[in-house]
């Protein structure tokens, strides 16, 4: 059976984890976590990747990362094929130094970004490497707290989701309470509808459109009977050579609906109403500007309702394309992270400054 597509969603947060092998840990030694940070200073800097938080355990990488337009692929490739091939010449091993490919889960930060950081922070604890997420050292907790400074790290954004004066103490105070069950499966294993996506149904609303796909029971006839009725249109007239104005809407609103809910397509949508395709495709654009209240995916609520959301890759219709990247692109990286190791020590952390 063929892997799932990766989600590619450019300015998108993920909740990134790369597992090691069964046989030997990923950090053994201190010098392990200097170098592999190195790898993600030099990875962040040239990408305009941004770090929201981390935790390194002997066995596992846990990031919070908000890529650009580098996909999480090639940028988590970059730094884990450096890093094994260094710590490979250093034991004068070979072999695969991880277990798996990483796993990567798409969020929607507005509703998960804070509550994604609490998680991170508390895997140690949650993994017996610590009694609380304080005494651990190899997280981003400290940079919250005030009380180190890590130039690598992006803490603002979260911190803005605070609403006190105080975010520090504040954040404190949110760390104080540990992740409940729910919110700990959620970002083990994803939502239940896609094990790639943790958000909010306004977030999925608001993905590129090539990124939305809907199983839907409608049929064409089912919408046009809808909008037909919600418009006061007449049937006939919709399939006729009318050109009024609420027989073109109608149009429209149809072609939008059946294509969104992957129904039909446009061009199937076009043949059932005589018109042509392109024609179609202007009346969306024209209509979606001058009544966005109905293109909505929740605007005629007489619809059947959606089956479970599922994303996939497909062709665009009306919205920019976004370049989809695909795992066998993702290995082409390389070049991206060359000389890492000339990169600042990044492992120095002076008291507590301003917060990135």
């Amino acid at each position: 059976m063929s892997r799932r597509q990766r989600l590619h969603v450019p300015g998108g947060t993920y909740y990134v984890v790369q597992r090691g092998s069964t046989t030997r840990p990923i950090f053994s030694q201190h010098t392990d976590y200097q170098l592999f940070e190195r790898l993600l200073a030099t990875a962040l800097r040239r990408t305009g990747a941004r770090l929201h938080a981390y935790c390194w355990t002997p066995d596992a990488i846990h990031i919070a990362l908000q890529i650009d337009s580098v996909s999480v692929g090639r940028f988590m490739q970059g730094i884990t094929s450096r890093y094994a091939r260094s710590i490979h010449e250093r034991a004068a091993e070979s072999g695969h130094f991880f277990r798996q490919r990483y796993k990567a889960i798409l969020i929607d930060p507005d509703a998960y970004l804070l509550k994604l950081v609490r998680y991170i922070h508390h895997l140690p604890v949650s993994e017996g490497l610590g009694g609380d997420p304080t005494a651990y050292p190899f997280t981003s907790h400290g940079a919250y707290l005030g009380k180190v400074e890590i130039p690598w790290l992006t803490t603002r954004t979260a911190m803005k989701l605070l609403s006190g004066c105080d975010q520090n103490s504040e954040y404190a105070e949110f760390m104080a309470v540990a992740p409940v069950h729910e919110e700990c499966t959620l970002f083990e294993h994803g939502s239940r509808h896609d094990a790639r996506i943790v958000a909010s149904p306004e977030f999925l609303e608001n993905l590129p459109r090539h990124l939305r796909v809907y199983r839907s029971k409608l049929t064409l006839d089912q919408i046009i009977q809808t909008v037909t009725c919600r418009l006061g249109v007449d049937r006939e007239h919709v399939l006729s050579n009318s050109r009024q104005r609420e027989v073109t809407l109608a149009r429209a609103l149809i072609a939008w609906y059946a294509t969104e809910r992957r129904v039909a397509t446009l061009s199937e949508v076009a043949r059932y109403l005589r018109r042509d395709p392109s024609t179609l495709s202007v009346a969306v654009s024209r209509y979606r500007l001058c009544r966005p209240e109905l293109f909505k995916l929740t605007a005629l609520h007489d619809v059947v309702p959606l089956a479970r959301i599922q994303l996939e890759v497909s062709e665009p219709q009306w919205e920019v394309e976004v370049e989809v990247e695909l795992e066998e692109e993702e290995e082409s990286e390389g070049e991206l992270y060359s000389n890492a190791s000339h990169a600042p020590a990044t492992a120095a952390r002076v008291g507590a400054g301003a917060r990135r």
